[in-house]
């Protein structure tokens, strides 16, 4: 019985370490310039690199927003589309878009970077919390 019972910690306590460690995600750290002083989640397909994370108060079609500007490289090797979303987690609200949004086909190639900007229109502060997640999408 006491053989059965330390068996059993024993493999509870090797579940758990492997939970802590077998299961972390490693950080993405973006390679390009961030200006944004926002804590921001990554969550970044490998195909993907951010070069620029920008967000900045200004006046956007006669309006007060923020806006978000992205430098998003494929570094695979093949040609991909991503979709952008980047949520601002306090104020409950969300933009993105499609990288490339056209072209025939609409894709970037290996090595090739696109620049986009979102706007947040009648947000009047830059966020304080955000999630960035670039996710690449079929091209079917």
């Amino acid at each position: 019985m006491r053989k059965k019972s330390s068996v059993v910690i024993l493999l509870f306590g090797a579940l758990a370490l492997l939970m802590v460690t077998g299961c972390a995600e490693t950080k993405y750290i973006p390679k390009g310039k961030v200006a944004c002083p926002a804590d921001i989640i990554w969550s970044v397909v490998p195909q993907a690199d951010i070069n620029s994370f920008l967000c900045t108060v200004t006046e956007f079609k006669k309006e007060q927003a923020v806006l978000f500007e992205v430098g998003i490289k494929n570094i695979s090797d093949k040609a991909q589309r991503f979709r952008v979303q980047i949520f601002l987690l306090d104020e409950g609200k969300a933009v993105g878009g499609l990288v490339p949004a056209k072209g025939k086909p609409p894709v970037l190639n290996p090595g090739q970077e696109k620049v986009v900007t979102y706007p947040v229109i009648k947000a009047t502060q830059l966020p304080k919390k955000l999630e960035v997640v670039i996710k690449t999408i079929s091209l079917d």
